[in-house]
């Protein structure tokens, strides 16, 4: 075996212990889901002017899920150089987030740049959300709305598209 190919399954294996998430005893599948997105958001880059260095990562919350629930909890996690800030908010204050979990009841949802997409409702990829987080077969699994995420002009790591259950281009 190459050491390329030892070198890729190494990082593989640590992009997964970092996203993999299992139902352990005591887990519920919305704290699993939270971690998910939690350690997905290191792999996003915003564009320059979306997110300053030591600027708190606004992550919005549209509608009130279990997710959102356990979403609240990580209030003021440290994401790299970065704070995490959970809140609550309407649709006319979603200009000021970075990250927006959303349902169907919020769409159609407006244009705007340097914006994190996010849901747990099934199929929306093709209604313009970047991010959906589902569960299959005991595990929280993501897909990666690939052409939104650049139309918004944020970069998803290469690391994290190789995770992903289903990457939609187009």
């Amino acid at each position: 075996m190459s050491t390329r190919r030892v070198r890729r399954g190494v990082v593989a294996l640590a992009c997964v212990a970092a996203l993999g998430a299992v139902w352990a005893q005591g887990d519920s599948e919305a704290r699993l889901k939270a971690q998910v997105l939690v350690k997905a958001l290191r792999f996003v880059e915003w564009p320059p002017g979306g997110l300053s260095d030591g600027q708190p990562l606004q992550l919005c919350l549209a509608e009130d899920s279990a997710l959102a629930q356990e979403l609240r909890g990580l209030d003021g996690q440290a994401l790299g150089r970065h704070a995490l800030q959970v809140r609550a908010v309407r649709p006319r204050q979603f200009a000021a987030c970075h990250v927006v979990l959303v349902g169907e009841a919020q769409l159609p949802l407006p244009a705007q740049p340097a914006t994190l997409w996010v849901t747990e409702s099934p199929g929306m990829l093709e209604r313009g959300l970047m991010l959906s987080l589902q569960v299959e077969e005991g595990r929280v699994v993501f897909d990666v709305g690939l052409d939104a995420t650049r139309r918004a002009g944020l970069d998803i790591s290469a690391k994290l598209l190789r995770l992903a259950r289903f990457v939609k281009k187009g």
